[in-house]
Formats: C-alpha cells, structure tokens, sequence
C-alpha cells in the first residue's frame, strides 16, 4: 500500500475507479445469468406446450374411438423430451385413460395449492417439478385433459450456479467498495472537507482559528500546507486590517456626527466646474427647493443664485480661502459664507449661512437702540420682579437723576409716596387685562419741581427669558402744548394703523348715544375678525402681518362713511360704529362691501397675501338701556357664529 500512498492524486483517484468499474462489471454479468435462467424457464414451459398441443390432435381420433392403446402410443411421444417425466390423459370425466411414464418413474402428484394454480394459469412451479395442464378440444369442447410433470432438475442447476455467481459477486462487490469508500475517504474526501471547512470559516465568518491537519504528502496535503500557511498570514494581516478599519470607522462616526450637527450647510465641491460632490443635512434645509437626497450635476453658483457671481467664481477657481464673505442673493437673502481647501487640492469645502435675519435684526436693534437713547419720552423697563433694569437718558434728563442712582430699584422704591403709586392697583389690572395702561399724573423731580406726565405702560413677554413678562413704561411731560396733542392722538390711536383705539372707540360710541338717547333713531355695531391672519403670521412672519393689518385698516376707512368710526381693537379684531343707521338693509349692503374688498389680494414683497373676514352685526336704538359694552358683546357672538358656519360672511344678531 506504500506505493498508492506516495501515488499522485489522479492515480488514487483511478485506482478505486478501475476497481468500481469491475465490480459493476460481475454484478452485471450475474445480472445476466439470472435473466437468462428465467428465460430457459420460459422456453421449457413453452416447448413442453407446443409438444403438447402437437400430442393432442394426435390424440384426438383415439379419444373419439375410445382407443387406449393408440392413445397410449400417442403420448409415448413426450418420451422425445427428456425434461418431462409424466403424462396423464385424463378423460372430460377426470377418468385416467391413458399414460406415459419415463422409465416407469411415479412423480409426485401436486398439492392442494398447486392444483388450484394449475387451475388458474394452466401450470404451476413445484419444488422439484413443472406442472402443466394441456386441455384437449374438439369442436371447442374440452374432451380430455393432459396432465404433464416436468423436471426442474435442468433449471435447479442453472439457479444454484447464478446464485453461487452472485454470492460471489456480491462478495466481491462488498470488499471492494469497502475499500474504495474507506480510501476515497481517507485520501480525498476528509482532506477535501477539512480544507472546505477551514475555508468556509474564513470567508463566511471571518475566522481563522481552524487549520486542517497535513494527512499526506502528496499534492493534496501540499495544498494543505499551503492554505495553512495563507491562513496565517491572512489572519495576521486581518487582524491589522480590523485595527485600522475600527480607527477609521471611528474617526467616520466622529467626524459623520460633527457634520449633521452643523446647522449651517457645509458642501464639498469641485473647483473645476463648481459641481456639489458632498453636503449636509442643513443644506437641504437651506436650499430646499433645489437640493433633494439623490442630487446629481447640482452646482453652487447655480443653488446660491448670487447677485455678483463674480467674487465666487473667483474663490472657485482658484480654491481661496475666505472667512465670513457676506454675499447678497438675487433673492435679498444674505449669506455668510467661508471656504477651506480640502486635503485634496480639487476640492473646497463650503460652509454657508443664512444670516439675512441676524442682518435685519442688528440693523433694528441699533435702530431700536438709538431711538431709545434719543427719545424725548423717558423710558424705563421692570423686569417680571418688578426691578429697572434699563432706562434712556431723556429719563433722567427728566426727573434730574443719575443712572447709578436708580438702576436695579423696584418700582415702589423709585415712586416711593408720590402720585404715581396710588395708580398702582389700576395700573396693575388693566395690563393683566389689556396688556397695557395709560393715564396722566404729576410727579416730582429730583429737585421737587413738579411735573405733568403722560405714562404709557406695556407688557411684554419675552420668549428668550422662559416666557417671562417685562414692563415698559414711557414718560411723556406734558409741559409743552404740542407735546399734550401728540400724546392725546397716540392714547386714542393705533400705532400700528393708525385707526382710533379701543379707548376711542368707547369714548366716542358712549358720546354719540348719550346725545342722542332721546330719540327714537338707530346705530349699528359690525364686529370683525380676520379669517387666515394666523396663517400669515405663522408663514411670512410678523412684519407680513402688520402690512396685512395696515392694508385692511385702509380698506375699512374707505368703506365707512365720512361720520362713521372704524376703530382697532387689538390683534386682527375691528369694529364699525355707524350711525345713524336706517334699516338692516343698510348694514347688510355695508358688510358685503367690507368682505369683498378685504378678499382681494394683497402684495408684499413679491409675494401675494391673501385673508377674508368674518362679521358679526347688530342694530341698536339710541333709547335702549344697553350700554356699547352689551352692544359690542352681541356683535361679537354674532362674528363668533359667523366664523362657525363657514367664515367669510356676516350673521346678524338675533334674540
């Protein structure tokens, strides 16, 4: 065996292959015995019956003539085969008639069950011999039977010497393929699993702990030295691989968060052309409409839309550096933008901000700023525990006080027993109702030179401190005569629009309906309120807002007649006072006009706004005990049931 050991692969191979094919070789071959015993079978049982059917006509005259001696001549016939052994004639009867033994040989008669066999096929197989049963027909009627008892000794012979073929086939069979499975095994097929194994380890999961072992020294276990050897360099390179792919994965999650934690774009580009390569997540929410999660040919001077697109070219093409460049958009929006040069020289990095509303913001507040600094209104501002925390200088010019000597003092301790504080209650209730109060008193200077003042005072909610409420407090001497009219216009006015303020409105409605509550004549009372203004605060923002305010204010001054009052009341809410006033008619005619004209559109900034109005109205007599607040609260549920079936119309007021 020493020799197949050190044989090649292929020789292994063959040697087990010749020795398969040999012994499917014998099994074949007594395959073919067996066949060919069941064959002689067939032709005995046939040639007996051809013999037989050649005996019966022969027979057929000694049957009719009842001739026994003929018949028995007849069947001496049979003696031409030396396989049959006996032959009966039997009559229809089942009466022997005549016979034909070899040798005089007596056979053994069939069984029970071969008989009925013999019945069924017209022969049956004995143990040691053939049972055959030929009828004998005359004119299609069976007139006699021959009973035929053949030999099996013939065909014993051939199956024991096909079975002895095939034991010793099956012997054989055996042996070899036991040695030919146990060799494959042992030379090709564990060699071949164990290198499998190992290898599936490595490339399905990653390990390579598993070595097949070196079983030969033929090619296969050369190849086995050979991925052993690749397996361990594999692993020791795998294992630097993982150090510096865990580092690098690292250092990506690190840098990967730092940039979707930027929340103002960032955009990697080409110098060549200007083409986006790379962005963030806020520069989608920068660029919406022109930026989606699978852009392609997308470039920056494109998206940014400058209105001097020079400076970017120019940045672009010769990869500058620039830090907090303000550039100004076809759009009026103003972005900041600064640039790196990428590691890789074809590339910029872009970091782009929308400071259009820190712009617009800064230039307010110096706005506000200066305005507050040279108001001729003292100013003062409490925070929600009711200490100053910042006043103008037109203040302290006014009272004659230094600023150190009043910051940070409550409101009690600043008017501290003079008239200002006895208003305190009021002033209190009447912001945490409306928002704001105003009112004259006289107060003392420094100097104790007493002064008439004109006090407005606001509540302001300032979002950037948790919501907490500030108070403003502006200070106006009424000294001057001028001064007096401004400050009475700017208590009975809007600021915003304009228009007469709640204060004006009830000072002038109470005044026209006590001059008038004599007479039998009628005033009425339109309650409106803005349908979509939340939408356009909420979209545009306040400023589009206001515009939309001043806007409806004109629209209801030209609607209203020349003595009637159209007023502001706060936020999008108005009211009509007309008077005198006819029938409904009148009022109805009026209402339409004022929803027609606030539905049409309104231009702002390149843009077009749109709100409707929803109206609410009420007919009163100047001689009614109702009093304008009673009259403005059935206006007002009248708007309210006008909002609630549909907006966009008006409701009259109905007991």
């Amino acid at each position: 065996m020493n020799w197949i050991e050190k044989a090649s692969l292929r020789q292994r191979l063959a040697v087990p292959l010749i020795a398969f094919i040999f012994s499917l070789f014998i099994i074949l071959q007594g395959y073919n015995y067996v066949n060919t015993y069941q064959v002689q079978q067939t032709n005995l049982i046939d040639r007996i019956k051809v013999l037989s059917n050649g005996v019966s006509v022969n027979l057929q005259a000694a049957l009719l003539f009842d001739d026994e001696i003929t018949a028995s001549e007849v069947l001496h016939a049979f003696s031409a085969d030396k396989e049959i052994l006996q032959a009966l004639l039997l009559k229809s009867d089942g009466r022997l008639f005549a016979e034909y033994r070899k040798d005089g040989l007596v056979a053994k008669a069939p069984n029970r069950t071969l008989q009925l066999e013999i019945a069924k096929n017209g022969y049956a197989l004995g143990e040691d011999a053939i049972y055959i049963l030929i009828p004998i027909f005359l004119d299609n009627e069976v007139i006699a039977k021959i009973r035929l008892i053949v030999s099996k000794e013939g065909l014993n012979e051939t199956r024991l010497s096909a079975m002895r073929v095939a034991f010793s086939l099956f012997g054989l069979i055996i042996i070899f393929s036991y040695i030919f499975i146990a060799k494959i095994q042992q030379w090709v097929i564990t060699p071949v699993v164990n290198l499998n194994d190992a290898m599936q380890g490595i490339i399905l999961r990653g390990e390579f702990g598993q070595r097949p072992n070196v079983a030969t020294s033929d090619e296969l276990g050369d190849l086995t030295l050979s991925f052993n050897k690749m397996a361990d360099k594999l692993e020791e390179r795998q294992k630097q691989l993982n150090f510096v792919l865990d580092k690098v994965e690292q250092e990506r999650d690190f840098g990967k968060q730092i940039i979707t934690a930027v929340q103002h774009g960032l955009f990697a580009i080409n110098k060549k052309n200007g083409q986006i390569l790379l962005s963030n997540d806020a520069s989608k929410k920068l660029f919406p409409e022109k930026l989606d999660d699978e852009f392609s040919d997308v470039f920056l001077l494109d998206i940014i839309n400058a209105q001097e697109e020079g400076k970017l070219k120019e940045i672009i093409t010769q990869c500058q550096e620039v830090d907090d460049l303000l550039i100004q958009t076809k759009q009026d929006s103003t972005l900041q933008i600064t640039t790196r040069v990428l590691p890789n020289k074809e590339q910029l990095l872009f970091s782009i901000m929308d400071v259009t509303e820190v712009i617009q913001n800064r230039t307010q507040q110096k706005l506000a700023a200066n305005v507050f600094k040279n108001s001729q209104d003292g100013v003062l501002i409490f925070d929600a525990l009711g200490n100053l925390t910042l006043m103008n200088p037109a203040f302290t010019e006014m009272f004659g006080y230094e600023l150190n000597d009043l910051i940070r003092l409550s409101m009690t301790q600043l008017f501290d027993g003079k008239h200002f504080t006895t208003s305190t209650n009021l002033l209190a209730e009447s912001i945490e109702r409306f928002g704001q109060w105003h009112g004259e008193v006289l107060e003392k200077d420094k100097n104790g030179v007493e002064l008439p003042l004109y006090i407005k005072a606001s509540k302001i909610k300032d979002d950037e401190q948790n919501g907490q409420n500030s108070y403003i407090f502006i200070f106006s001497n009424l000294s001057d005569a001028k001064e007096r009219d401004r400050l009475y216009y700017l208590a009975h006015h809007d600021t915003l629009t304009g228009l007469p303020n709640r204060s004006k409105f009830y000072k002038s409605a109470n005044q026209t309906i006590e001059k008038n509550k004599l007479t039998t004549g009628q005033f009425g009372l339109c309650y409106l309120d803005l349908d979509g203004f939340k939408l356009v605060n909420d979209t545009y923002g306040h400023d589009a807002g206001d515009e939309v305010l001043r806007v409806v204010a004109k629209r209801l001054e030209n609607a209203v007649r020349k003595g009637d009052l159209a007023c502001r009341l706060a936020g999008d809410e108005f009211v009509l006072f007309i008077e005198p006033v006819q029938d409904k008619t009148q009022l109805a005619e009026l209402s339409s006009r004022v929803i027609e004209s606030i539905q049409k559109p309104i231009a702002y900034k390149g843009i077009t706004l749109s709100v409707g109005v929803s109206i609410g109205v009420t007919i009163a007599y100047y001689n009614e005990e109702k009093d304008i607040d009673y009259v403005l609260k059935e206006s007002d549920q009248a708007m309210y049931e006008a909002k609630l079936s549909g907006k966009g119309q008006y409701i009259f007021y109905e007991v």
